[in-house]
């Protein structure tokens, strides 16, 4: 047995007591600094969170975007309050999230705004790669070739094209923005037939519309979810399709591809991001809360993907890959055509 030791020592086992006791004291006094610093690491958001979105009230993405925020909501525990910031193409808010510092603004954008708007404008006031955290790619939609029924003669693509050469200068297309795909995609349309015609921005889908319908411009790349009623009802006339295959609801409408081999397929596409800044791990969580959102509620969808989208819900890395593919694409077009936008 160990003796109880030299006088006035403690006792061992009393040693190992106060020991224990001091060690167990100093574990309860650090357990609230490390609950507090993991606390702090994933009670995110600790407010209301902004969504930016680069297109008007109803347009576009904006039915997905007010349907997916309940859903965020819940997962969070904070209200997610969509606002609109329509504007040289989605420009306006991809700046806004860009120089976001407070932690709660996350963005809906188109893709020229992430992809091509440095290589239009090299004083853009954000970098398209260094600034942004992806977080998902929502959608993915192709295009229809509706033109203004009062100005062609026929109602196939080659009756559009035929005008067109023939009247040099004489027609205008409308886009929602520099840099988006309805912008792009015409030009190198223009480049591959030797068309003439008229570039005119809008800040959104319902507006060029409109003016096409009234005749104040005569063709663009529309969605079909702003065109399909016009076409119904005889306002505007459907000529091509920009997708790998004919969409359901305009089934009679060739592809461009079909037309013509050389063009390849195109889509617009809307992603969400976040700041540069921003946590990668509130990124993936957001990412699964969106997968998980679309998978189970028709509503999140915003109707759009009866309306000829897809609604896909990726991770931040697939978002990124796409991000990187497109950016390829357009910007070598915008490099070989020598386009340039101020904005």
């Amino acid at each position: 047995m160990r003796p109880t030791g030299f006088p006035g020592e403690m006792p061992y086992f009393s040693t190992c007591t106060a020991i224990s006791r001091r060690q167990a004291l100093a574990s309860l006094c650090a357990m609230p600094v490390l609950l507090t610093n993991a606390a702090a690491q994933t009670a995110w958001p600790t407010q209301a969170v902004r969504i930016l979105l680069g297109q008007p009230a109803g347009s576009g993405s904006d039915p997905l975007a007010r349907g997916l925020s309940p859903h965020l909501a819940a997962a969070f525990g904070q209200p997610f309050v969509v606002e609109n910031m329509p504007g040289s193409g989605g420009i306006a808010a991809a700046a806004a999230v860009a120089r976001a510092a407070d932690g709660h603004t996350l963005g809906i954008v188109l893709g020229g705004p992430t992809t091509t708007a440095k290589a239009l404008n090299p004083n853009l006031a954000y970098d398209p790669t260094k600034d942004f955290r992806p977080i998902s790619l929502l959608t993915r939609t192709p295009f229809v070739l509706t033109v203004h029924p009062g100005t062609f003669a026929g109602r196939q693509f080659a009756d559009v094209i035929d005008y067109a050469r023939a009247h040099p200068g004489r027609l205008s297309y409308a886009s929602i923005g520099p840099g988006t795909a309805t912008h792009l995609a015409m030009e190198e349309l223009k480049s591959q037939l030797g068309l003439d015609i008229v570039h005119v921005p809008y800040r959104g889908f319902p507006q060029a519309t409109l003016d096409l319908v009234a005749g104040r411009c005569q063709l663009m790349f529309n969605v079909a979810s702003a065109a399909a009623e016009h076409v119904a009802a005889g306002r505007l006339v459907a000529v091509a399709q920009t997708g790998a295959k004919r969409l359901n609801m305009l089934a009679e409408v060739p592809t461009l591809h079909e037309l013509n081999p050389t063009f390849e397929p195109f889509f617009g596409w809307s992603g969400m991001i976040a700041p540069a800044s921003f946590p990668e791990t509130t990124a993936l969580r957001l990412a699964e809360v969106i997968r998980s959102a679309f998978a189970s509620d028709p509503g999140a969808r915003g109707g759009l993907d009866r309306a000829g989208s897809e609604v896909l819900g990726t991770d931040p890395a697939e978002l990124q890959s796409f991000r990187e593919k497109e950016a390829a694409r357009w910007n070598a077009v915008i490099a070989r055509l020598g386009l340039r936008s101020a904005e």
